[in-house]
């Protein structure tokens, strides 16, 4: 590595660039930036090196050293991880007839060993992102949407090009798009009610519009916000908003459905797009933290803390709506207040603090990192604390101390983004900005997800805002940063 930098450093200005992704061969083994002329580039033009550019998607398989930088979770559940060699046991001719080509079903292979375990905070036997892909054996738009998945990942550890992950991306789209028309023209004109009669389709093309969110999380021009309404819609269709899905699939989409869409609706200062009285807003209505699959293994957030963060987003547009018209915003802060009771009281076995000896398992140190990151919501957007204000200094210090103690690669640290950025944002010092610098490096080069680079540029620009409040240069950061926080295409979740 250190000699890769001193040979960068000695070339010249023009091809001191960051590795080429789709250059070629020559390039890329020099970490140099190919202009990626044909049939022979620059940089080996120069130089009478041999020109060759890669073809296509260079699959792999779990054996090859991929598994050294993104590593199984767990040890003991590698029959699980390969589905038991099923597609080795079924004739080759009936494995062909499942995918429209070879490169299909390494994808697939690819998605159930090395993506599926860490879409879910915790990984486990019965992980249903892995059951996920032998349901898509039978339905094309389920197949499509992991082998883009797929792809897109790969493409991020350099393992394919540009132009094949687009193509992938162009026929999941087109498939989506064919199964919403199908939808649709079952709409009754005269109750626009949806017929449900292939209801197993609208669950698969219900699962593969959620999944959307971990396409759009590994590319840096991807925008959510579309699938997530889509999602929304074929939520009311399908009657999820008040009735729970019996198999467990079903219920881990709907899991993903309301967590993404509250997350969302944090990033983007507004209300979630779910009904107030969806089920998985009652903390009352069923045990889903104790059932499989379970919202917090899923997640990394108990559903009853997922709950205290929708009616945060609420009680914050509240806030927001009365200011905009001048009204008095005392009861809703005194409904803030009850809040935050009640949250503490939830949380009162979580310390705050780092006790010396104390060994604490990821998932419930990425658990206490969602629960303090809802005080600082509170106070940074329900109670209007300013950032610098003790309170909020003491909030953000506090995640930083937890999230510290999550390594990288652990596996629930594939779901601490959310709660690191948000956190993140409230960083004033020069010690605490360069640990999120630094934490954001180790995790974005273990995961290469793009929108976390997105997330991180976000917050670099917001501590330039809060600078220029604290020079006096502006008398108004928090509002730039709703109205950058409402403009924006990130998602981090």
């Amino acid at each position: 590595m250190e000699n890769s930098i001193i040979h960068n450093m000695r070339m010249p200005p023009e091809e001191r660039n960051s590795r080429s992704r789709t250059g070629c061969l020559e390039c890329r083994k020099k970490h140099n930036k190919c202009d990626e002329k044909r049939p022979v580039c620059s940089f080996c033009s120069r130089r009478d090196f041999d020109c060759q550019y890669p073809s296509g998607l260079k699959w792999v398989r779990q054996q090859q050293p991929l598994l050294s930088r993104h590593r199984a979770r767990r040890r003991n559940n590698a029959s699980h991880r390969d589905g038991g060699g099923l597609l080795s046991r079924l004739p080759s001719l009936f494995v062909n007839d499942l995918f429209q080509s070879d490169e299909d079903r390494l994808a697939w292979e690819y998605y159930m060993r090395l993506v599926s375990p860490n879409v879910p905070a915790l990984d486990g036997p019965n992980n249903p992102y892995r059951q996920l892909s032998f349901i898509a054996l039978s339905s094309p738009v389920l197949l499509d949407t992991i082998v883009c998945i797929a792809t897109e990942h790969m493409l991020n550890f350099g393992l394919g090009d540009v132009s094949t992950a687009a193509q992938h991306q162009q026929r999941m789209l087109r498939t989506i798009g064919q199964s919403l028309r199908l939808i649709e023209s079952g709409r009754t004109c005269e109750t626009g009610v949806i017929a449900t009669t292939n209801h197993s389709d609208h669950e698969a093309l219900f699962a593969a519009v959620i999944l959307q969110g971990v396409v759009v999380a590994q590319s840096a021009d991807g925008v959510l916000e579309p699938h997530v309404r889509c999602a929304a819609f074929l939520m009311e269709t399908l009657h999820h908003f008040r009735r729970v899905p019996h198999n467990a699939l079903g219920r881990m989409t709907v899991q993903r459905f309301a967590m993404v869409d509250v997350m969302l609706a944090i990033s983007r200062q507004r209300r979630p797009l779910s009904p107030k009285d969806f089920v998985l807003h009652l903390p009352d209505a069923e045990q889903w933290d104790k059932t499989e699959p379970s919202f917090h293994e899923m997640t990394g957030c108990p559903q009853p803390l997922m709950c205290f963060l929708v009616r945060i987003s609420h009680l914050a547009c509240d806030v927001d709506d009365r200011l905009e018209c001048y009204a008095p915003v005392g009861d809703i802060l005194s409904q803030g207040y009850s809040l935050e009771n009640e949250l503490r009281a939830w949380g009162s076995h979580y310390p705050g603090a780092i006790l010396e000896g104390c060994v604490r398992a990821p998932l419930d140190i990425l658990t206490e990192c969602f629960y303090w990151t809802a005080h600082l919501l509170l106070a940074r957007r329900v109670f209007r604390d300013n950032t610098r204000s003790s309170r909020v200094q003491h909030l953000a210090r506090t995640c930083f101390e937890l999230m510290d103690q999550l390594t990288t690669g652990c596996g629930p640290d594939s779901s601490l983004p959310q709660p690191f950025y948000l956190a993140a944002r409230e960083a004033i010092t020069c010690e605490d900005r360069a640990w999120v610098r630094q934490k954001h490096e180790s995790m974005t080069n273990y995961y290469r997800e793009q929108q976390r680079n997105m997330a991180m540029q976000m917050t670099e620009r917001l501590w330039e805002i809060e600078d220029q409040q604290n020079n006096g240069l502006t008398t108004d950061a928090d509002g730039q940063i709703k109205s950058l926080d409402r403009r924006s295409c990130l998602f981090i979740f």
